[in-house]
């Protein structure tokens, strides 16, 4: 590094400040190590710091002349000094790193530490654009969501997101679509650009965003998570359901310990399957299917494919961003909308009226009928669960939580002559003592002769082995 001595008194000064300034935005320290807020997972050695910072003032200051005053004055001030200036000296990081919309300060003090903000300030915000339009976004918009209440929904969800950035909804779209190539994932990176790339996450499946470390979507603005499957009653479900409707959440990073963070993330989730899982009157999911004319094998496919490509030169200029954006921002949001409570009897989708008609309800309808129309109060799991998915097409996971909702329990018992234990579910009020099933209005019998006088045939027949 070439160095001269020819800058001194107020001007070297006022460089040293000028440097400090922003050496003290790049950096924090913990325990005696540093880290780049942009990395905070990696520490960094004092001999690292200074390598890199004095890089970055090449960088980021080149109308400044380097000289060995400069440089012992940046390393004493920003490292070595205490001082009661905070834009002087490399901060004491508190451990927190939180995602704060809105928040142009990338550290944010509070009784003499910081924490980090996440969130980024997207470069396209800071254009000087005055026009507020949609532009072929609005064609775009009409094109994949072809029924006016669902693209009004859909927009009024997504201004209401960006008009209370510092917020978050609790409940999110589902975009379904049986064919594929209907534009989906166009659509996600379109919402990705207005939040920020640098503040949005995509997540191929809900394991990953349902993992245990899963700190980086959780300090994300916008998450998308593509190809959602999920099983009622399984862990992933209630996970997720914390995530939409709670503002602050267990999570954990590798290498440090679980800790309850704030976030305000928005979600939105794609899939090609017919969400059947959705259980009836759930308030989280928003389905709107944009199966359309225009999908890959379509007849309007070259039209749409047409589109998709003025799509993606319209995206490439963030002029057209910001006038989006700033149409989003002014759009007006009617009475009847709310981000916080979505009322399914006034805003269900045709799409959704079909899941609630083929939902766990109507499965555990059938089941509950099934069972008390051949008077049993005893039923082996392996039968059960061939039952329920191959006579009422559902997913042999659901058998727990199905039969829990009739009020049954589970028993790991021995009978009909098993030297082994196996799960039998025994109806309410009923019990199972050493091989016999007894209950209210019977007198106590083999489980072996209540199944073989109970259980129909059809049923005996069918067994889910594992």
């Amino acid at each position: 590094m070439t160095t001269n001595n020819t800058t001194t008194g107020p001007i070297l000064e006022n460089n040293i400040q000028t440097i400090c300034r922003s050496v003290a935005r790049w950096f924090v320290r913990k325990d005696n190590k540093f880290y780049d807020i942009n990395r905070p997972t990696t520490p960094l050695s004092r001999r690292d710091v200074e390598q890199m910072m004095f890089l970055r003032i090449r960088n980021h200051h080149p109308d400044i002349k380097f000289s060995d005053d400069l440089i012992k004055g940046v390393r004493r001030r920003t490292i070595d000094d205490l001082s009661t200036r905070e834009d002087q000296s490399i901060p004491v990081w508190a451990g927190e790193i939180n995602c704060l919309p809105g928040n142009t300060d990338r550290l944010v003090f509070n009784d003499g530490a910081v924490t980090i903000n996440s969130w980024k300030h997207p470069a396209y915000r800071s254009l000087r654009v005055n026009e507020a339009e949609y532009g072929i976004a609005d064609e775009f918009f009409a094109a994949i969501f072809p029924r006016a209440a669902e693209r009004e929904m859909f927009l009024n969800w997504l201004a209401w997101c960006l008009q209370n950035e510092s917020d978050k909804p609790t409940w999110a779209p589902l975009l379904y679509s049986r064919t594929k190539g209907t534009g989906k994932s166009t659509l996600c990176q379109l919402l990705a650009m207005l939040f920020g790339e640098d503040n949005s996450v995509t997540q191929n499946n809900v394991d990953m965003l349902t993992s245990r470390f899963n700190m980086t979507a959780l300090r994300s603005k916008l998450v998308i998570s593509e190809e959602l499957q999920l099983r009622p009653g399984s862990r992933h479900a209630t996970v997720l359901k914390s995530y939409l409707t709670e503002t602050t959440t267990l999570s954990e990073m590798k290498g440090r310990e679980a800790e309850r963070v704030k976030q305000s993330c928005c979600f939105i989730f794609t899939t090609n399957h017919l969400p059947t899982w959705i259980e009836e009157g759930d308030r989280r999911f928003y389905v709107i299917e944009v199966d359309h004319a225009g999908h890959a094998s379509g007849e309007k496919a070259s039209e749409f494919t047409a589109l998709i490509a003025r799509i993606y030169d319209y995206m490439g200029d963030p002029a057209n961003i910001a006038k989006l954006h700033a149409a989003l921002m002014a759009r007006p949001l009617p009475d009847t909308f709310s981000a916080k409570s979505l009322n399914v009897s006034i805003h269900a989708t045709p799409v959704m009226l079909r899941i609630s008609a083929a939902s766990e309800r109507t499965v555990l309808t059938l089941l509950e009928e099934e069972l008390n129309r051949h008077g049993l109060k005893a039923m082996p799991e392996s039968n059960l669960a061939a039952f329920i998915s191959q006579s009422l097409k559902s997913s042999i996971g659901q058998t727990r939580h199905l039969m829990a909702e009739l009020g049954w329990t589970k028993f790991k018992v021995k009978w009909g002559g098993a030297t082994f234990s196996k799960a039998l579910w025994v109806a309410p009020e009923f019990s199972v003592d050493r091989g016999y099933l007894q209950g209210p209005g019977m007198e106590p019998v083999k489980i072996d002769d209540h199944l073989n006088k109970a259980m129909p045939d059809e049923l005996k027949g069918i067994e889910y082995i594992e």
